[in-house]
């Protein structure tokens, strides 16, 4: 069995129009049926606490912007059909196995994908904890133990999912994928990533400042493609991605697209410039972690 990332797409099955109605079924899966499931999920938390459904569409997006575990419960749902419609893509219409998108062994490696959230973890706790000591007054402290705890168990179970379906999808299916029309790296990087920035247009950080952040978004998809390729498996970026996005459950502001009951709630934001040049601080430390000191360790393969 290679050990190439790349290589794996030759297993299974590989015609073109297996690829157009994978991507069907899990765009289908991902959008229709996850959205779906989202509304009854919804229109149950509205029955359950008894409001009259006057103008159902203002009351849902009041819900999902409102910061509450319902609304961070319904968002996070369609990922879990995300990951289902990936599932079923992969074993019936490519007919292999699903954690091939993970490695060529067909496992994941549990002490790697630990590693990379843990170094991510550790450097976005001491940013944040930096920002809180530097600019006290930008911070409110808004920890309430009856409703964090609840959102905890929450996160650390709904989290990893959403996480791993943008993983699997976008630097796991989509860049193997590729990789059976061409083989150049930076191709596979720069094409996986602006479809990664895509999705992110909706979010309402955007409103930031809509170019900076549609470069954070490429900016992470280019990383998180690039530690997959180097490593030639998915771990790092399962846990990398992971562990950026339970930072929710430390800091959040009004604008986020996961509005939740953080400790610390920021007022300002500030210049998204500021956190594009921390974020590229960050890559580079963790790419010095991982690979910098076995620079012969790890080497991109060529199928």
């Amino acid at each position: 069995m290679s050990k190439s990332y790349l290589a794996i797409a030759h297993q299974g099955k590989n015609d073109w129009w297996r690829y157009f109605l994978s991507v069907l079924l899990i765009l289908f899966a991902w959008l229709i049926l996850g959205g779906v499931i989202s509304l009854v999920v919804a229109i149950f938390i509205f029955i359950s606490n008894r409001v009259p459904l006057v103008e159902p569409e203002l009351q849902l997006m009041d819900l999902l912007q409102n910061p509450s575990l319902e609304s961070f419960i319904i968002i996070n749902l369609q990922f879990i059909t995300f990951i289902l419609g990936i599932f079923l893509a992969i074993r019936l219409l490519h007919q292999r196995k699903f954690l091939s998108l993970v490695s060529a062994d067909n496992q994941i490696n549990f002490s790697r994908l630990f590693a990379g959230s843990a170094v991510w973890f550790v450097m976005q706790l001491s940013l944040i904890a930096v920002n809180i000591i530097l600019n006290p007054s930008n911070f409110t402290f808004t920890f309430e133990p009856s409703q964090w705890f609840p959102l905890l168990f929450a996160a650390l179970i709904l989290t990893p999912i959403q996480t791993s379906a943008e993983e699997l999808f976008f630097r796991g299916y989509v860049i193997q994928g590729l990789s059976l029309i061409t083989k150049r790296r930076l191709i596979l990087i720069i094409i996986s990533s602006i479809l990664f920035m895509l999705p992110h247009f909706l979010n309402p950080e955007m409103q930031r400042g809509a170019v900076w952040m549609a470069l954070f978004y490429f900016g992470f998809g280019v990383f998180t493609a690039l530690i997959t390729l180097k490593d030639n498996r998915l771990e790092l970026a399962l846990g990398v991605h992971a562990a950026n996005n339970l930072s929710l459950l430390f800091v959040t502001s009004e604008d986020s697209v996961l509005p939740t009951k953080a400790m610390w709630t920021i007022k300002e934001t500030g210049a998204v410039q500021g956190d594009l040049f921390v974020f590229i601080l960050f890559c580079a430390i963790f790419f010095y972690i991982f690979f910098g000191r076995n620079s012969g360790k790890n080497e991109i393969d060529t199928p």
